[in-house]
């Protein structure tokens, strides 16, 4: 049974007792009440191209017909694999209005990534493009393939009705399956979060992100990622804002420049990418903005400091893939901290690490086709992160790293988070990211990925002037003993650091 709390913020969304299809809030209702609302303004390669509510729904509804005509089965699981262009965004609506299971894939994904998720996920449906869908090598048994900027496809869905009624389900029932690597422990596992979830993601985007109707609200995650899916579509388009899309990847200049043209309100975006526009923002780029919120990553004191120089401050937010929505945040406070509980959960700190208190509506309801990894999360009556982190007597917590990111050298245990903090802060560092390598003496040391700011040169000398910089302000134990420079590191295209990626290079 759902606590009191929960059940008073059912009233934001459209439910039908215990049955409901989250489309009726993100999509349905506004379309009938607010047609003429702009819902979503995409910007690709300089092309803008806007939709109002109605005109989304519509176009939903001419997506589910199609999936209904071609004969894809109510539960089927439908894959999304295509870039931040609006047939990614109206094709997860369209496969969850018709009943099925929207599982949103990351376009850089290459041929074995790709199949590898299909094959773990059971693949019933592919919708891509023509470019991406050459990536798929091998033949899926039993797999329809929809490519969007075919002829045939754009034929058959002219065709299509634009009147679809929403397909009803259990509120317990999957909308969800995301594909994840980072916490799952496992080359890929796909979370399933349920229609009920709604409850949780609608009331956060607006404690959290402060989102209202009046809203011009930027996410600059992927949908492949549960932050694009979640913040950056079905949580906005249930509270009726404005979204707004750059399908570009990072670019300072050009970031700054959408953020100004379109005043923005409100920036929920990778603490790589707040770096990596320090140093060319000023606070006249913030002139409409009323929260800028992290997520994704640790966000570091020195990001958070530079940024409360220009007399912005940056909201932290933490949440997994697992937990579905937003379970701390910094909502609430001025100072450096991942900030307190969402309101109506219960989180703590269990030998260090955070856990939270089944069950909360956006809790993921399994792991497909992985039930003794979903049994393992729980442990106690408690839902173990292994994130680690600290609590203050006033109920703020401060994060010190993922449990399987710490890095133990000499019997020590190192956050890289803290780290990559102290790095940043040296005059020539742009970029800086912390892994542990191996040693046979030490177990692990560390090894620091720098990006040096432009015109600086790199040597040896200033690998050594590096590692004293951190040993005299951090730790005589804890610094790099291997400095590699290197001219970029490995993002997503919202500018999230793929460490993952730099120990494949090490090993």
């Amino acid at each position: 049974m759902e606590s009191k709390f929960w059940k008073k913020q059912e009233r934001k969304i459209v439910m039908h007792g215990s049955d409901m299809n989250i489309i009726e809030s993100c999509v349905d209702r506004h379309a009938l009440f607010n047609p003429n609302k702009t819902a979503f303004v995409f910007q690709s390669y300089g092309k803008v191209v806007k939709y109002s509510y109605k005109e989304i729904y519509e176009k939903v509804n001419q997506f589910a017909n199609l999936l209904e005509n071609s004969k894809v089965k109510k539960n089927s699981r439908v894959f999304v694999f295509l870039p931040k262009v609006p047939e990614m965004y109206i094709s997860i609506l369209a496969v969850i209005k018709q009943g099925s299971i929207a599982a949103p894939l990351f376009e850089a994904f290459q041929t074995d990534g790709l199949e590898l998720r299909l094959r773990k996920g059971d693949a019933d449906v592919l919708i891509t493009n023509k470019l991406l869908a050459k990536r798929l090598k091998h033949k899926i048994k039993g797999m329809k393939v929809f490519v969007v900027d075919s002829q045939i496809f754009k034929n058959k869905l002219k065709k299509q009705s634009s009147y679809f009624n929403c397909v009803l389900k259990n509120k317990k029932s999957t909308a969800l399956m995301m594909f994840t690597s980072s916490t799952a422990g496992t080359p890929v596992a796909g979370v399933e979060i349920s229609h009920y979830g709604l409850v949780q993601q609608h009331y956060t985007a607006e404690l959290v992100l402060r989102l209202n109707k009046q809203s011009n609200y930027w996410c600059t995650a992927h949908p492949g990622w549960v932050t694009g899916t979640i913040y950056g579509l079905i949580a906005p388009l249930s509270i009726g804002c404005t979204n707004y899309v750059l399908e570009e990847h990072f670019d300072a200049k050009m970031w700054i420049g959408f953020l100004k043209k379109n005043n923005i309100t409100t920036l929920y975006t990778a603490p790589t990418a707040l770096r990596l526009l320090n140093g060319n923002v000023k606070k006249s780029d913030f002139k409409h903005l009323k929260v800028l919120a992290s997520v994704g990553e640790a966000l570091t004191e020195s990001t958070f400091n530079s940024y409360k120089k220009l007399g912005i401050r940056i909201t932290d937010t933490y949440w997994q893939t697992e937990t579905g929505a937003m379970v701390i945040a910094n909502y609430d406070s001025s100072k450096f901290t991942m900030g307190k509980a969402i309101p109506g959960l219960k989180v703590l700190i269990n030998k260090g690490t955070i856990a939270l208190r089944p069950k909360w509506p956006s809790m993921m309801t399994g792991i497909y086709k992985h039930k003794k990894m979903y049994r393992s999360y729980f442990k106690n009556k408690l839902f173990i992160t292994n994130d680690t982190a600290k609590k203050d007597k006033k109920g703020y917590f401060y994060f010190i790293a993922r449990s399987d990111d710490i890095i133990k050298t000499s019997g020590e245990r190192v956050s890289p988070i803290e780290i990559e903090s102290v790095l940043l802060s040296y005059k020539s560092i742009k970029e800086a990211a912390v892994i542990g390598v191996p040693d046979e003496i030490k177990g692990s040391i560390l090894k620091a990925f720098i990006v040096l700011k432009d015109k600086v040169k790199e040597s040896d000398k200033l690998k050594m002037q590096i590692s004293e910089f951190v040993k005299k302000y951090y730790a005589g134990h804890s610094y790099p003993k291997i400095i590699e420079f290197v001219k970029s590191l490995p993002k997503t295209n919202s500018g999230k650091i793929i460490r993952m990626k730099l120990r494949e290079m090490e090993s």
